[in-house]
Formats: C-alpha cells, structure tokens, sequence
C-alpha cells in the first residue's frame, strides 16, 4: 500500500510550495508519493531506496528527484542522514539560465524516466569535495527556512538556483554523454533552447540524442508534456511576442523572423496558443 501525502498535509506555504529538512532515518520508511518534487542528497550512510517498485542501494553523495506521483521508501537503513528539498518544480525552476544547462535537462527531467533503463547508473553521485559544497549551500537554504528573515523567500530561490545550478554542473561533467542516454537527450534539448530559430526537424533532434524518433518522441513528451515539434513552435511563438511589440515590423515581418516561413501558419498557430491574432496582441499591448 503506498500513503499519498499532499503538499497542505505537511504544511506547505499556498503559493510557495517549498521545504527542507535534514532525516536522520533511523528505521525503515514507508512507500509513499505526493504531490510535489523532491530533491534527495544523501549526506551519510545507506539504504535500499525503493522506487515504483523496484529496489537500488543509496550512499553517501547521491543526489536524485523524485517527480510528483512516484512512489518511494527505505529499507535496510544504515545510519542513514540525507537532506531532503520538497518543492513545485513550476515556482523554482523557471529561470531562463537553467534550461540552458544540459546537465539541468538530464538530471531534473530526463533521468528519472529512465531511472529503470539505465538500471540507476544514471543518477548523480557527489564526490568529497562536491558534497561539501553541496551541503553548504544546502545549510544556508535550511537556515533561511527556519529562521524565516524578511526577505526569506527571495533568498530561498536564490540559494536553491545555485545548488541546482551546480548539481547540473556536477552531472554534466561526472557522466559521459555518450553512456549516458538521460544527458544526450539533455543536450538535444538544450540545443533547442538555443536554436528554436533553426530550421529543426524531429528526425534531427532524435538524430542528435542517438534515438529512433519514435523512442525521442515517447522520452521529450512524457518528460515535458508536450511534443518535441510543439515544443519548438511554442519557443518561436513566445519569442514573436517579444518582436510585436515593436511597431516598425510587419506581422509579416515578424512571421519569419520568428522562425515561420508562411506567415497564415504562423497566425493559426499565435491564435491556438494566445486565443487572438497577432495584430490583437499587438493592439493590447500598445494600450497597455
């Protein structure tokens, strides 16, 4: 049987879904899920974590996110201590910044859908020196959430921004790409991030990660709830927006700089995603 913990059962802000708290486990720990993400570093010790029901060993320095509605547990604890984040992925993980960074894709997105395929040998493993400063960011975070200073809340994404950032970093640089799918896809989408402008295709994106279409489609659509195509088309809408504000180009104009060679697609697309044409977001934005 797993228990269901929602974010208001363990006294999670409305608004700013986030807490820390360092377990010493001393025993074994129910399967459970919830309705929010959490971010594992496991500071000492071991254990058997018990994901979806199958069963790795944990130690020291493994860092690894469990996504909302996957079920989870201990067994044969040893001495066990671990940091553990619970968070809305929505609310902290936003920036811009992050999304550029392969290692963010990989470890945030793409390795716990394929947790299972690639047998655990994809999640992140600290060394000495990378636990440390993990685990200084880490105390900084749990200070400022208990202490709760004005400004506590600011300072809580600014902290937790960094330690994702390095993590990404650690997991970029400790694995491989070429064993390691969970990264490959991270830098397919990482490419997209930065060429959404480019003529781009799904076969040279699946191309890219080293996957049959089929297997990229399934991976990028169960991990960012939308298409690899819809994906990049959104991309090139949102960044549309941006040119419309300026009134010395045509909607024309702003079509193909966007990315759109026919610019009729391009107005079909701008009204499904934004419920109105681009010259009515043009003309809300200048009487805004």
């Amino acid at each position: 049987m797993t228990t269901k913990l929602f974010a208001r059962d363990i006294g999670l802000e409305p608004g700013f879904t986030f807490r820390i708290q360092k377990c010493p486990l001393t025993h074994d720990y129910y399967v459970h899920s919830h309705d929010f993400s959490e971010l594992v570093v496991i500071l000492s010790g071991s254990a058997v974590h018990i994901i979806e029901g199958r069963e790795y060993p944990v130690t020291a320095g493994q860092v690894f996110l469990i996504h909302s509605n996957v079920s989870h547990g201990y067994k044969n604890v040893d001495g066990i201590e671990y940091v553990n984040v619970m968070f809305q992925p929505e609310q902290l993980l936003q920036l811009p910044e992050l999304r550029l960074l392969p290692g963010f894709q990989a470890l945030f997105y793409i390795e716990p859908f394929y947790r299972k395929e690639m047998y655990f040998k994809g999640m992140l493993t600290l060394d000495a020196g990378q636990l440390r400063e993990a685990t200084r960011l880490l105390d900084v975070i749990l200070e400022e959430h208990d202490r709760q200073p004005e400004g506590y809340r600011l300072m809580i994404r600014t902290y937790f921004t960094a330690l994702v950032g390095k993590l990404s970093r650690y997991y970029q640089n400790s694995l491989g790409s070429e064993d390691n799918k969970a990264l490959r896809i991270g830098e397919t989408v990482t490419y997209i991030e930065e060429h959404f402008l480019q003529p781009i295709s799904l076969q040279s994106m699946a191309d890219m990660a080293y996957l049959s279409t089929r297997q990229f489609l399934r991976v990028f659509t169960r991990n960012y709830q939308t298409t690899p195509m819809d994906y990049v088309i959104r991309k090139r809408l949102d960044y549309s927006c941006t040119l419309l504000r300026s009134p010395g180009l045509t909607i024309s104009q702003v079509a193909m700089d966007s990315g759109f060679h026919d610019q009729n697609y391009y107005s079909r697309q701008f009204r499904k995603a934004f419920n109105c044409t681009p010259s009515e977001y043009r003309e809300k934005m200048r009487d805004s």
